[in-house]
């Protein structure tokens, strides 16, 4: 399982499953701060939220100054359906920002107390950090009575700390009646530890101490003389034990694949995947041991990164591209994690995995929380592990494949006309996923374009972002039998689907995918374009958008945050926010664009023009009703259809 947050640009909020948990005592005492944001529960005019943090342009955390040994600050937050607009009321919540100044080395500890006097406050959610929003990287989980977070920290290092609730008004989650209280305490380093000229805390380094801040003051805490004499090896054997570092070792294996050392060597659990035909591995994790190591990278949180009960297989791609490997869609009925490895025969060394990581992934979103990964991967061999979350195991089916970069032409056929919601169709920013981390959980987004003419779609261009690596995307096309302009997901019938290419490091652009031959479409037909993301290994994947506007919403859903349903940008709290997306069709249009001669859109002057040109012949561009002749009964026609083509 994994927390998940909302993400605008930098912006963050947070969804996750509520636990019940106890009322805590609330009550500032001498010396706590309040948040600054007026009034009850923050701002409830609309904003999401007053204060701001990183959602305000500029920033506009509350600055707390430098912390002494503790700090305190209280406020309340919470859920609500905004009335500003009664016709269009917005579902958001309250964030609360807090920012401080550590005054030299040492270690945090944060306390996290909330109450509700008239409900549950089992929405909480304590957010640490660094508090740059150009490098926001929070981590945050939700928090009992006198839960606590730790983080070692660096003289002069600006510190965050944001609170909230789970979800927003739509009455699952905590009210504004949400009170909390933070409490921070500081700690000044005791030891002489984090110089790098120290030496390494895995080996003995013939000085006091070593280069990590956090584990030589664990060690030295637990043992002085490994900072009052020298770091021996009783002083390394404290590191792997209190530190987390990994030192391989596999005991009394189950299966042939559950030591990594074995798998590299026994063919059977060599996966070649010469074309992009998949391959099923099988198997079951029940008394399989942990051979390798703790992931940060893998979506849990702080205590959870451990692929417990792992098994291991080699697996060779021909070609660059991208490999992928799942248990979803019923591949495994337990809580399943899936990493991913580099990989020389020559070369490997099962002490370095941790150096050769490459990704991860734990909820592809469905309900049994299993896990899917893609990764984009040049020509070579990989170690994929699969393993449980909090020691979850159990029979699988485990699908691996490999797919080459799809490549796209949209070559338009005759008069080719293109439609799009959007006022401007040049991205500017990345839209709002749902992400755990500030890596991207399973997101879909869609338009949808009602009552349409009759048309043969040839292709899209569509806005994405993604910070981390190369991905595959799915463009999905699919007809909407329900009313209005939400997308109803249960009444799709499926037209086609192409899987698209999302560049990394970075890229905000347009991505084109065609469909040949084209897709046909009737007259009054609701059409739905989805750009389905799965989760991303290494980054934040999301639309690309701009500000100017849009005829129709922008709909996310998001199963592991919770949006089961797709809900507009709008009515999550984020308004601004407009995919730039468009399509391009031609041919067979009917309604009022019957009378389009020169296909721009619009039957106007230079249609009549064009008409009675070829008055008295049978030339078929102006035949409108197809007898044969151009006469008065085209012109009839052509004059009802006069204006803009809809």
């Amino acid at each position: 399982m994994s927390d998940c947050r909302f993400i605008a640009s930098v912006a963050a909020g947070l969804c996750t499953a509520g636990v019940a948990f106890g009322q805590c005592d609330t009550t500032p005492g001498a010396g706590a701060i309040e948040q600054n944001d007026p009034g009850f529960c923050g701002n409830q005019t609309g904003a999401i939220d007053s204060n701001g943090g990183c959602n305000d342009d500029p920033n506009t955390w509350q600055d707390l100054g430098t912390i002494g040994t503790e700090l305190v600050v209280y406020g309340n937050v919470g859920a609500w359906t905004s009335t500003v607009d009664p016709a269009a009321p917005v579902d958001t919540r309250d964030l609360d920002w807090y920012q401080f100044t550590v005054p030299a080395n040492g270690t945090l500890q944060w306390e996290f107390f909330s109450s509700n006097p008239v409900g549950d406050p089992a929405d909480f959610v304590g957010f640490i950090g660094n508090a740059d929003c150009a490098a926001l990287d929070l981590a945050g989980a939700l928090y009992p009575c006198g839960g606590t977070a730790t983080q070692v920290v660096a003289a002069g290092q600006v510190m965050g700390t944001v609170v909230t609730v789970n979800g927003f008004g739509d009455g699952n989650a905590s009210d504004c009646f949400t009170n909390y209280l933070v409490r921070v305490t500081f700690t000044e380093a005791s030891f002489d530890c984090g110089d790098p000229a120290q030496g390494e805390c895995t080996e003995p380094n013939g000085t006091p101490g070593c280069s990590d801040l956090a584990c030589c003051e664990t060690v030295c805490e637990f043992d002085s003389a490994c900072c009052d004499a020298g770091w021996d090896e009783v002083c390394v054997d404290s590191a792997f034990d209190l530190c987390g570092y990994y030192r391989y070792e596999c005991v009394a294996p189950a299966y042939g694949n559950d030591c990594v050392v074995d798998a590299v060597v026994d063919s059977a659990y060599a996966v070649d995947l010469v074309d992009e035909t998949p391959a099923v591995v099988s198997g079951d994790t029940v008394n399989a041991n942990t051979d390798g190591p703790g992931e940060d990278g893998c979506g849990s949180g702080a205590g959870f990164e451990q692929l417990f009960s792992d098994l291991w297989w080699v697996v060779s791609t021909p070609a660059d591209g991208f490999l992928s490997a799942s248990t979803c869609d019923g591949g495994a009925a337990w809580d399943t994690k899936i990493a991913v490895y580099s990989y020389d025969a020559a070369t490997f060394d099962p002490s370095a995995l941790p150096d050769l990581y490459l990704g991860c992934n734990e909820d592809c979103g469905d309900a049994a929380f299993a896990s899917a990964i893609q990764l984009e991967v040049p020509a070579g061999s990989y170690l994929v592990r699969l393993g449980g979350y909090d020691g979850s195991t159990g029979p699988f089916d485990m699908t691996i494949s490999w797919e080459g970069y799809p490549v796209y032409e949209c070559i338009p056929g005759d008069n080719p006309v293109t439609t799009t919601q959007s006022a401007d169709m040049t991205p500017d920013t990345n839209g709002v996923s749902c992400a755990g981390g500030g890596i991207t959980t399973e997101n879909q987004f869609a338009r949808k374009y009602q009552n349409v003419a009759e048309q043969t779609i040839g292709c899209t261009d569509f806005g994405a972002f993604n910070s981390g690596s190369g991905i595959i995307v799915n463009m999905i096309v699919s007809e909407d039998t329900s009313a209005g302009e939400t997308p109803t997901v249960a009444n799709f019938v499926l037209i086609d689907s192409k899987p698209a290419y999302v560049p990394g490091g970075g890229f905000l652009g347009l991505v084109t995918v065609a469909f040949d031959p084209g897709l046909d479409v009737t007259d009054g037909m609701n059409v739905v374009f989805e750009m389905d993301c799965p989760a991303s290994a290494d980054g934040f994947v999301s639309t690309a958008v701009n500000a100017l506007g849009e005829d129709a919403p922008t709909f996310l859903k998001s199963a592991p945050c919770g949006l089961a349903d797709y809900l507009s940008y709008e009515a999550i709290g984020f308004p601004g926010y407009h995919w730039t997306q468009d399509f391009t069709s031609w041919g067979g249009q009917s309604g009022t664009c019957v009378g389009d001669l020169n296909g721009d859109g619009v039957v106007d002057g230079a249609d009549l023009t064009i008409l009675l040109g070829a008055w008295g012949t049978n030339d078929p561009v102006a035949d409108l009703n197809e007898d044969g002749n151009v006469d008065g009964a085209d012109l009839t026609l052509m004059l009802g259809a006069w204006g803009a083509c809809v």
